[in-house]
C-alpha cells in the first residue's frame, strides 16, 4: 500500500504543448469578429443602395403620374389644348418658383389655372424638375401632347419622363 503522503504529492500528468497553445482562442476570436463585421459592412451597404434606388423609383412613380395629370386635364379642356403648350423650362411653383403647399389658382382661364396647379405639383414633388408639354394637331383632327418631366436624379444615365398620347 502507498502511503497517504506520497498520494498528495503525485503531480497530475501535464497535457503536452499547452504552453504552447495560450492566447490561440482569442486569435480566433478576433478573426471571427473580423469577418462577422465585414459580413455587417456588406448587408448595411446593400441597405443603403436599396434605399436610393427606391427613392429614384418612387420620384420616376411621381413624374409618371404627374405627367398622365396634366395629360386628362388637356384632355378635360381640349377645345383650348393650344393654351396648354409649354417650353422646356423649369417648373414654377405658386410661390415664387418655390412650393406652395396652401396654392390655389387664381380666376383665371381653366387652361391658366390647370397649368398653375400642375406646376405647383411638379415643384411640390420632384427636385429641380423641368417640363416641357407640346401639343399640336394631327391630319385626322386628334390633339397629340407630349410631355417631358426631367428632374434632379442624382444619377446622369438616368432618362427623364416622356409620355404621348392622342386626344
Amino acid at each position: 500500500m502507498i502511503p497517504a503522503i506520497a498520494l498528495t504529492m503525485r503531480r497530475q500528468p501535464r497535457s503536452v504543448g499547452l504552453e504552447q497553445q495560450s492566447g490561440l482562442g482569442l486569435i480566433e476570436i478576433l478573426i471571427t469578429v473580423l469577418v462577422l463585421g465585414i459580413g455587417i459592412l456588406g448587408v448595411a451597404s446593400t441597405q443603403v443602395v436599396s434605399l436610393q434606388m427606391n427613392a429614384q423609383s418612387q420620384s420616376r412613380s411621381q413624374a409618371v403620374l404627374l405627367a398622365e395629370d396634366i395629360l386628362d386635364r388637356i384632355r378635360a379642356n381640349s377645345d383650348n389644348f393650344d393654351d396648354y403648350a409649354l417650353a422646356q423650362g423649369n417648373a414654377q411653383g405658386a410661390d415664387g418658383g418655390e412650393c406652395d403647399t396652401s396654392f390655389a389658382p387664381a380666376n383665371a382661364t381653366v387652361a391658366a389655372n390647370d397649368i398653375a396647379a400642375w406646376e405647383n405639383s411638379l415643384a411640390c414633388l420632384l427636385p429641380e424638375a423641368q417640363r416641357t408639354v407640346a401639343v399640336s394637331m394631327n391630319v385626322n383632327n386628334l390633339i397629340i401632347a407630349t410631355v417631358t418631366i426631367d428632374w434632379d436624379q442624382n444619377d446622369q444615365s438616368m432618362n427623364p419622363v416622356v409620355l404621348r398620347t392622342e386626344i
